[in-house]
């Protein structure tokens, strides 16, 4: 949530800031060189905006996990340890490291994310052409 959170903060700042510049290209009377850094801004802001509603969706999506809730088979919220790596199905984030784990946060959607749906304790996953062992699902 945290990584999440700054990320949406970073993009704000970003937006606040091309739209300042927007308006600031508005009081030029510079013709063509006007209208082409009015058009960049445009579409910076655009790339922006779609940018921050992905990460606002992936928010609620987070906000939505109850980390008390138990599972016995790889679904939204899952903890999998496997005999290669600890992933947690939530959001695709992307690796996270915490204290001394590297935790993989992928979303169910992902194709990783697809062939762990389901699966449980003592499950096989074939990714890449390795296979891993589940070893637990909390």
């Amino acid at each position: 949530m945290e990584k999440l959170q700054n990320q949406v903060n970073e993009l704000q700042s970003a937006i606040d800031k091309v739209q300042e510049s927007i308006v600031g290209e508005d009081n030029s009377t510079a013709g063509n060189k006007f209208e082409t850094a009015r058009a960049m801004g445009q579409e910076e802001l655009d790339r922006l905006n779609q940018t921050m509603n992905h990460a606002i969706k992936e928010f609620t999506i987070l906000s939505q996990i109850s980390p008390n809730k138990p599972c016995t088979t790889a679904q939204l919220g899952a903890h999998i340890v496997t005999d290669k790596k600890e992933l947690y199905l939530a959001t695709g984030i992307g690796r996270l490291v915490i204290g001394e784990k590297t935790i993989f946060v992928t979303s169910p959607t992902s194709p990783i994310g697809q062939q762990l749906m389901g699966l449980e304790k003592d499950g096989e996953l074939a990714f890449a052409g390795k296979k891993e062992k589940i070893l637990s699902v909390a």
